[in-house]
C-alpha cells in the first residue's frame, strides 16, 4: 500500500481506492503523528489528470476531492478542545471525519468513538495513522447528510456528536440540525468546531428553535497547522438543554 518515494522518510505516496498517487508528508499534532496528503492543490492537479480533460467536475466532487486529507484548522481546533475532557464512557460519534484527529484524541481521553466519511480513501489513511499511532476506534462508511435513518438505525445514539467545518453548503439549516439531533441520546451534547462560516448563525438559530442552547468559546491553532500558514481562531460550539453561559 505504501511506497517510499524519496530518502526522506516523512515524503512518501499511497495509492488512491481510484488508482493515482497522493504524494504524503506527516505532521505533530497534539501528541500524534498524522500523515496527511502533502498539498491539497497539488493532489486535485494529480486528480484532474487523472480524469482528463472531459471530466473536470469529477475532481472537484466530494466523493473524489481529497478535502479529507488535510489536516484543517477546525479539526485541530476541536481536537485542542476535545483534549481537555474526560470523555471515560462516552458514546461518541464524529460526522465527515476526513484525518478524524478528533477522533484519536477522544479515544486517548477514554471515550468510544465512532469515525464517519464516506470518501473512498478515507479508510486507506485512518489504517495507517492508527498503526504508527498504536490508537484504535471504529470507523463505518457514512454520509451523514442523507443517510440518517439508516445509520442511525445500525449506530444507535450518542452521548456526544462531535463535527468541524461541517457547515460550508447552504443547505437548510433547520434540516442539518435535525440530523446532528437525531444521533444524540437524551440530554446528550453536539460540539462543532467553526472557522466562520456564512451559515453558522442560521444553524444556531435551528437549534435554539429545536430546544438547544449553545456555548461559545474559541480555540487558537498556531500557524504551522493550519495550510496557509497562519495563525487561526476557531469557533467552539457546545449544544446542549443548558442556558446560555
Amino acid at each position: 500500500m505504501y511506497n517510499i518515494g524519496s530518502s526522506n522518510p516523512y515524503i512518501f505516496v499511497m495509492k488512491s481506492t481510484h488508482g493515482f498517487n497522493y504524494q504524503l508528508k506527516q505532521m505533530s499534532v497534539l501528541g500524534f503523528e498524522i500523515t496527511t496528503i502533502r498539498d491539497l492543490d497539488e493532489s486535485i492537479d494529480t486528480l484532474c489528470s487523472f480524469f482528463g480533460e472531459e471530466d473536470q467536475d469529477n475532481s472537484l466532487a466530494e466523493e473524489y476531492c481529497p478535502y479529507f486529507g488535510v489536516l484543517w484548522e477546525a479539526g485541530v481546533g476541536l481536537s485542542q478542545f476535545l483534549s481537555g475532557m474526560d470523555l471515560k464512557g462516552k458514546r461518541v460519534l464524529e460526522i465527515g471525519c476526513g484525518l478524524a484527529l478528533p477522533s484519536f484524541v477522544v479515544t486517548q481521553n477514554g471515550g468510544d468513538i465512532i469515525a464517519t466519511d464516506f470518501h473512498a480513501d478515507v479508510p486507506l489513511f485512518l489504517e495507517h495513522n492508527q498503526k504508527q499511532n498504536g490508537v484504535i476506534f471504529k470507523y463505518r462508511v457514512m454520509n451523514w447528510r442523507n443517510e440518517i435513518e439508516r445509520t442511525k438505525n445500525d449506530l444507535g445514539l450518542f452521548d456526544l456528536v462531535i463535527g468541524s467545518d461541517i457547515l460550508y453548503e447552504s443547505q437548510h439549516p433547520m434540516q442539518v440540525a435535525k440530523a446532528l439531533i437525531a444521533f444524540l441520546n437524551p440530554g446528550g451534547k453536539i460540539i462543532l468546531a467553526d472557522p466562520g462560516r456564512a451559515y453558522i448563525q442560521k444553524f444556531i438559530t435551528s437549534m435554539n428553535e429545536l430546544g438547544y442552547k449553545e456555548k461559545f468559546s474559541t480555540e487558537k491553532v498556531a500557524a504551522h497547522l493550519t495550510p496557509k500558514n497562519k495563525d487561526r481562531e476557531i469557533f467552539i460550539f457546545e449544544f446542549g438543554n443548558f442556558s446560555p453561559a
